[in-house]
């Protein structure tokens, strides 16, 4: 993607479409574009293919906000973030597909779920620059109740199996991150 790119790019400049000093903010945007294109179109292709489209926007309407404002465990490649993006689409959809789970259960895992992601954006407020972000996750977050209340009480099974699933993943991501990003145990001097 980098190299084609790269070219596009490049042709802008040499057709002074764009000037040189701009070559390489259009390098990263059309790498930007080209990823998250790509991206788009497969996981629509995922959710077309298991004919779960009205999951995957459920799915995408909760989890892309909150993944972008809270932050979470990053891959350093695109190509293996790539990959798990689409793996997490296909077995949140599986999941949600064949796993049959109490309502009430499911509704609970929710709150609770969202209660520590609640708790790790005010964590994380206090110590961003920007506390912005942290009111937009708890839109979001009272957004997704509002979601599973509604689900709760129409009785809907898989949806709620599906936001359980999308606040599991926001949750572990975010304390995987926090995990990996603890300063190391400094040993004693013998």
């Amino acid at each position: 993607m980098e190299k084609i790119a790269n070219r596009i790019a490049a042709m802008l400049v040499r057709e002074n479409i764009i000037s040189d000093s701009m070559l390489e903010i259009y390098q990263y945007g059309l790498v930007r574009m080209f990823e998250i294109g790509t991206a788009v179109f497969t996981s629509l292709l995922l959710c077309l293919g298991l004919g779960m489209v009205k999951e995957g926007i459920i799915f995408f309407v909760f989890f892309m906000p909150l993944r972008s404002y809270l932050g979470g465990f990053h891959l350093k490649k695109y190509w293996q973030c790539y990959i798990m993006s689409c793996l997490t689409l296909l077995v949140v959809l599986v999941i949600t597909r064949s796993v049959s789970l109490d309502i009430r259960v499911s509704a609970g895992i929710i709150l609770l779920a969202s209660v520590g992601i609640g708790w790790a954006a005010k964590r994380e407020q206090k110590e961003a620059e920007s506390r912005k972000y942290a009111w937009v996750v708890w839109g979001v977050l009272a957004i997704l109740v509002a979601a599973t209340v509604f689900c709760l009480v129409r009785e809907q099974e898989s949806e709620l199996v599906l936001l359980c699933c999308v606040t599991l993943i926001v949750l572990v991501s975010k304390v995987w991150e926090r995990i990996l990003h603890l300063p190391k145990r400094q040993t004693w001097p013998k």
